[in-house]
């Protein structure tokens, strides 16, 4: 079959996508065929990151300087998203309850959240575990999305959308992948049932990589 052929099958693809879509919530508006990067399966689609999103918002760009003082509530920047998770916690602002909770009106961050580092080191991610009171400076977005939030975390890993953040990035002194890039960035969506499968694949591949790794 060739390029134009499949592009006439568009109609059917939509179709597809629509009968097999997660939960039967609302669907995000498709990318023209225009702007597909590459052709995926007939019952996926392709979206931007803002259209299936209920958050995506960064940290504060004006932050407090902190508490000379350890407590509970923490600022944390890009340095402290690394290795799919929360680290370097030695190396954070420390806030009083008040200030933290003048914080988290902003970003509000819940459980199943991803964080991503949109500025300095670009492109690093986690998901919110729930444990922990944190606020964010800019460097840090926060996105809560409609889709299954592994997949879209693996997503983020991808080498296509590593690629496309260093393309699109913006800066000079440092360099910054900013709301409105992060919004208007190209997602592939599979059907719900497809994404658990695929995350479930990766992380089967993970655990028997650890266990590789464990032996050597």
């Amino acid at each position: 079959m060739g390029l134009d052929e499949r592009r006439e099958t568009k109609d059917e693809r939509d179709s597809n996508y629509k009968r097999h879509s997660r939960e039967g919530g609302n669907l995000p508006p498709m990318l023209s065929k225009d702007e597909v990067p590459f052709e995926v399966p007939e019952n996926w689609c392709w979206c931007r990151l803002g259209d299936i999103c209920n958050k995506l918002i960064d940290g504060d760009h004006n932050p407090p300087k902190g508490l000379d003082y350890v407590t509970k509530y923490m600022m944390l920047s890009s340095r402290n998203i690394n290795d799919n998770d929360i680290v370097d916690l030695e190396n954070v602002r420390y806030l009083s309850k008040e200030m933290f909770e003048e914080e988290n009106q902003r970003t509000k961050l819940e459980e199943g959240d991803i964080l991503f580092t949109s500025v300095g080191s670009l492109g690093r991610s986690c998901i919110f575990s729930g444990d922990g009171k944190y606020c964010f400076q800019r460097s840090v977005s926060l996105i809560h999305t409609n889709i299954y939030n592994k997949y879209l975390k693996y997503f983020f890993d991808s080498n296509f959308y590593q690629k496309y953040i260093v393309e699109n990035a913006t800066g000079t002194a440092q360099m910054g992948f900013y709301l409105e890039q992060m919004r208007k960035s190209f997602i592939a969506i599979p059907p719900l049932a497809e994404q658990s499968r695929i995350v479930a694949k990766i992380e089967e591949l993970f655990a028997e990589l650890d266990l590789v790794l464990q032996n050597v």
